[in-house]
């Protein structure tokens, strides 16, 4: 099973950019999948040449074209290995409309820069997470190597399918452990059952009733992946924090989250939703942004 045929990498030239094109080229190699370098120069960082020294943006173009090829070559040793393009506008706009245009099925992104924090990331990498229609990976700094733990975190809602079925895909062709986590914040953790006086909350035949039919679900949503799932239960009041403690605790290499959760952000919203937030924001390892198909 090959979880991608068409990759589409995001070049700036940082060495996140070059930490991505490396995933992105290990990825491709193992797919047999295309792969795609572009580079996109923003209009308004170049003016200034164009203006005072009359310099052609036809001779920009020429110059960055020379660049992507040489950091191509020099990030995965074969210029050629990637098909290398060049072009004018807004990076995360561009980056999207090129892969529609272009049928990628994987966008790749450095996701650290220089100077960020330890999991930080940057305007130009979350930008594309909360735009791109295709899934984005968002990979971290010096990991180029194959994703040994994959962990699916889902939440139930309508991007759950497809986050499960990437992450089984993808933990097929790397033969890495598939771990499906759900975490969650229980009704007798949530601060409304605070204001009434209701023991059916706190009622341990009620709790172990809530358990038991989350555990049901969960095996009904893991029933029929191309490889075996560990499935984990969280019980948190900050459930995407939780998923982080999850990610740093137990080596994981990439974390699959769906762009919209229960709370209804969608991508018209330019919002990812608070746990694909959290996770790009502070999870340890790579994160994979899977777009529901009934967001699109």
């Amino acid at each position: 099973m090959k979880a991608f045929k068409n990759i589409l990498v995001g070049i700036d030239f940082s060495p996140a950019s070059g930490n991505a094109l490396k995933q992105a080229s290990r990825i491709a190699s193992a797919d047999d999948a295309e792969l795609t370098a572009l580079h996109v120069i923003v209009p308004s960082e170049v003016e200034d040449f164009t203006r005072h020294n009359t310099i052609p943006a036809d001779s920009i173009k020429d110059s960055f074209e020379s660049e992507i090829r040489d950091f191509v070559e020099r990030e995965i040793g074969i210029p050629d290995a990637a098909v290398r393009e060049v072009i004018f506008g807004v990076p995360y706009h561009e980056l999207s409309c090129w892969a529609e245009k272009h049928g990628n099925d994987l966008l790749v992104i450095g996701s650290q820069g220089s100077g960020q924090r330890p999991h930080g990331v940057g305007y130009f990498a979350a930008k594309c997470a909360r735009h791109s229609k295709i899934p984005v990976l968002l990979t971290r700094r010096h990991h180029d190597q194959e994703f040994r733990a994959v962990v699916a975190c889902i939440d139930f809602s309508d991007s759950t399918p497809d986050v499960l079925q990437m992450a089984a895909s993808i933990a097929a062709d790397e033969n890495a452990e598939l771990h499906v986590v759900h975490s969650v914040m229980p009704p007798w953790m949530k601060v409304t059952h605070v204001l009434y006086y209701m023991q059916t909350f706190e009622d341990a035949g009620n709790k172990a009733q809530f358990r038991e039919r989350l555990t049901e679900e969960m095996q009904a949503a893991v029933r029929g992946l191309p490889v075996e799932a560990i499935t984990h239960i969280i019980e948190d009041e900050h459930p995407a924090d939780a998923l982080v403690k999850f990610l740093n605790e137990n080596g994981s290499d990439l974390a699959v989250v769906g762009r919209s959760g229960k709370t209804g952000k969608l991508i018209k919203d330019f919002l990812l939703g608070t746990t694909a937030e959290r996770l790009i924001h502070h999870s340890p390892c790579s994160v994979l942004i899977v777009p529901s198909r009934k967001m699109l």
